[in-house]
């Protein structure tokens, strides 16, 4: 169903994410712990061709600010309207130069046309789970693959199988669509360190095995450089892995679209 912007945002619904209060979700001890910015500009530092980006999936704009503060231009999208907010209020209170780095776009990752191509293209954070279909995650990613400038990057991180099933609390599995659904119980811990616990909503991810996603990759024609276990790097290995990270490069130019996409 449309927002108030005209987007669809059903994805939301479906997923479990418009159950997602920011205020709960960036309150999360969890969240407010997670720094992935280093990591990832040392990513960006060693392999991407330039410092265009653009951030799929984007949130609340921590990563897209803290890579933007380092001198990256960022296009970062989101389908939620109050992870938006969120992130245009954070940015409000930024250096006009960090400002004028970076463009936030309210856009479907399986439908963005942004008109131009980029250097290095995220998408971290688990969001590629949220995808719950095969023809939804193919879509996604032959939007990146068009997005990509020559010599381009893409870092996908997503959480492998193992870590999905082991995760403590209780759960639902499909087998039949590879769906896994949980209730959500929300701890948030205040400006006097007490903590607070809300169960709201949930969530539905797609768990992909290695084989299948590497099949999805081949298909919209996506080369994997490098497979690591987390974003600091690690090789890879099958056991307890706690995410496939993998950087790519497109293996064939991108297909032509009608007007073409701009490069810088």
């Amino acid at each position: 169903m449309p927002d108030s912007t005209g987007m669809d945002t059903s994805r939301l619904d479906h997923c479990g994410w418009s159950s997602f209060d920011p205020e709960f979700f960036f309150g999360e001890p969890g969240r407010r712990s997670r720094r992935v910015g280093p990591a990832i500009l040392k990513i960006i530092q060693t392999y991407s061709p330039g410092r265009t980006v653009l951030e799929l999936c984007c949130g609340g704009g921590a990563l897209a600010i803290f890579l933007a503060e380092a001198g990256c231009r960022i296009t970062a999208i989101d389908l939620s309207e109050s992870m938006l907010e969120t992130f245009r209020q954070t940015l409000a209170d930024k250096d006009k130069t960090i400002r004028d780095r970076i463009r936030i776009l309210c856009g479907d990752v399986c439908t963005f046309d942004i008109g131009r191509q980029f250097d290095f293209i995220i998408f971290e954070d688990d969001g590629f789970g949220y995808l719950l279909t095969e023809e939804d995650q193919i879509a996604c990613l032959s939007r990146i693959v068009r997005h990509l400038a020559p010599g381009g990057r893409f870092l996908l991180a997503n959480k492998t199988p193992a870590i999905e099933f082991s995760e403590p609390g209780e759960y639902d599995y499909d087998p039949t669509t590879r769906i896994i659904s949980r209730p959500h119980n929300w701890t948030t811990v205040d400006a006097n360190g007490a903590s607070k616990t809300v169960r709201m909503g949930g969530e539905r991810r797609r768990v992909v095995e290695s084989a299948e996603l590497f099949g999805l990759l081949d298909r919209v024609g996506l080369k994997v450089l490098h497979q690591w276990g987390d974003l600091e790097q690690t090789p890879f290995h099958q056991a307890k892995m706690p995410e496939y990270v993998l950087l790519m490069e497109a293996s064939a130019p991108p297909p032509k679209q009608a007007g073409g996409i701009a490069q810088d």
